[in-house]
């Protein structure tokens, strides 16, 4: 079965053929980003579903984020997290409902609502991490650790230039 017929299977786009006419009008260039999308996807799919019975993936990205920096404001949380400020706040709402965030208000501006992991909240995320890491580990290990140095070193590379060009550098 080709790659074609087992995304046409699946329910999802295949990646568009490579050819030298397609690479002088950006065919390649459109083809990797549609790689990426597929890969992140597909990453994504397996991690939310070998998480499911401890935790959404919503929750894990909320508590991860707070558990890099406690204390960030809704505001701050939405943009890290790319999700909209309803859905951040029906996330804080259900995840201080259930003891593992906290609301507090900023003690410099009372107009501003501050996140805070709660010692249950703590707890929780400091057992999904190590499990999570493993589940990207293997999911990852079609790739040898070269491999996987050269592709971060890459995205990275993509990343910082997107920055860049993002606040008008370029």
């Amino acid at each position: 079965m080709t790659t074609r017929d087992a995304a046409a299977r699946s329910g999802r786009p295949a990646a568009p053929r490579e050819s030298s006419t397609s690479e002088s009008n950006g065919g390649v260039d459109v083809s990797l980003w549609v790689r990426l999308l597929e890969s992140h996807n597909l990453m994504l799919g397996e991690i939310r579903r070998r998480l499911s019975s401890d935790c959404t993936m919503p929750r894990f990205d909320l508590l991860a984020n707070l558990q890099r920096e406690d204390g960030q404001t809704l505001a701050a949380l939405s943009r890290r997290m790319l999700v909209t400020a309803g859905n951040l706040t029906g996330l804080v709402d259900r995840a201080e409902r259930d003891g593992v965030v906290e609301r507090r208000a900023d003690p410099r501006d009372r107009r501003l609502s501050r996140a805070f992991l709660t010692p249950k909240g703590r707890e929780l995320i400091t057992q999904l991490l190590p499990t999570h890491a493993a589940h990207v580990h293997t999911l990852l290990a079609s790739l040898d650790a070269t491999d996987r140095r050269e592709l971060r070193r890459l995205l990275g590379k993509l990343r910082d230039s997107l920055i860049t060009d993002e606040h008008g550098a370029l």
